[in-house]
């Protein structure tokens, strides 16, 4: 008992001296305050942990060493994040433009053929498509049954179907041949 009191006020007194020197000594890495207390704390947990086994003569080395090599594994895990954040940016960056150049031109390509349609299949694309009508809409608006939307719906859909596979499979060949 009177042994843990005294190794506890052996800690304190070591932890009250060396402190603020390891906090000023981290910040000269850091160049941070709080991640610099952050950090002392975490190395004065670890000491605490190992106090027993730490030789009263080496303690203070021991001290700055571990806060010199917890400074460089921060910094060296903060540039491993700012890497990684970086490439991230710059892959999600290529993939926007990428996706949203082939979406565009996607679109415009459906857009084209829609407009192709005869009537009154390319009218009823339009409202239920483009204007967001439901079929029932589509039929009041034109004087038909719904049915006969559904029907030129379906119609609209294979030739849209049928004509953009036959475009995307006639761009990747063409795509092949001018990269020969």
């Amino acid at each position: 008992m009177a042994q843990d009191k005294a190794r506890n006020n052996d800690f304190k007194q070591l932890f009250m001296d060396m402190y603020p020197r390891l906090v000023r000594y981290a910040v000269s890495f850091l160049g941070d305050g709080n991640d610099a207390r952050d950090l002392v704390a975490d190395v004065f947990e670890r000491a605490w942990s190992q106090y027993g086994a730490l030789e009263k003569e080496r303690r203070r080395s021991w001290l700055y060493a571990s806060v010199r090599n917890a400074c460089l594994n921060y910094l060296k895990h903060l540039h491993v994040e700012q890497t990684n954040v970086q490439a991230l940016v710059e892959v999600t960056r290529y993939d926007m433009l990428t996706d949203y150049r082939e979406h565009e031109q996607l679109l415009q390509q459906a857009e084209q053929i829609a407009r192709e349609l005869k009537e009154p299949t390319c009218t009823i694309l339009r409202l239920c498509y483009f204007e967001h009508l439901t079929y029932q809409q589509a039929a009041n608006r034109l004087g038909i049954s719904p049915n006969t939307v559904k029907k030129h719906i379906s119609k609209a859909l294979g030739i849209l179907r049928e004509r953009m596979n036959y475009h995307s499979k006639y761009s990747s060949s063409s795509e092949k041949g001018a990269s020969l």
